[in-house]
């Protein structure tokens, strides 16, 4: 289950950060199409917050795709992220079952320890009685 939820993390950043991408990449195109530098300023300081998440979008997916990846495969991480949490899903409720079954044994080991215990302070009461008649 480690292992899936990880990799699930890190689908859900690389979906967000993807879908920043290719939803800002027209300001970002329309930012540098602009030639005049009092316009290209202008324009960015209207359009900061964008311009900003474009570019850390931009630099996490440069970090983290593999080199040659032209388009973004939203799609297939969707994909595999829906069937890594229903694998984590019935991984889950399997992991539930287990603890059930486990309570359930404890709960015995306990009544079991006790009936035990209750049986010991006879014995031990008799070794003491034992122990100070032969003083």
């Amino acid at each position: 289950m480690p292992g899936a939820e990880q990799r699930m993390k890190e689908l859900q950043k690389l979906m967000e950060y993807g879908r920043n991408y290719q939803t800002y990449k027209p300001i970002q195109d329309e930012y540098r199409q602009i030639r005049w530098k009092g316009k290209q300023e202008k324009f960015a300081e209207a359009r900061r917050a964008e311009l900003t998440l474009w570019d850390a979008a931009n630099r996490y997916l440069h970090a983290h795709l593999p080199e040659g990846v032209k388009t973004l495969p939203i799609s297939a991480w969707e994909k595999e992220y829906t069937a890594l949490k229903a694998q984590r899903e019935a991984e889950y409720d399997t992991l539930k079952e287990t603890r059930a079954e486990v309570a359930e044994l404890q709960k015995i080991r306990r009544c079991v320890d006790i009936a035990l215990r209750a049986d010991q302070p006879e014995q031990t009461q008799s070794r003491t009685k034992r122990h100070e008649q032969e003083r």
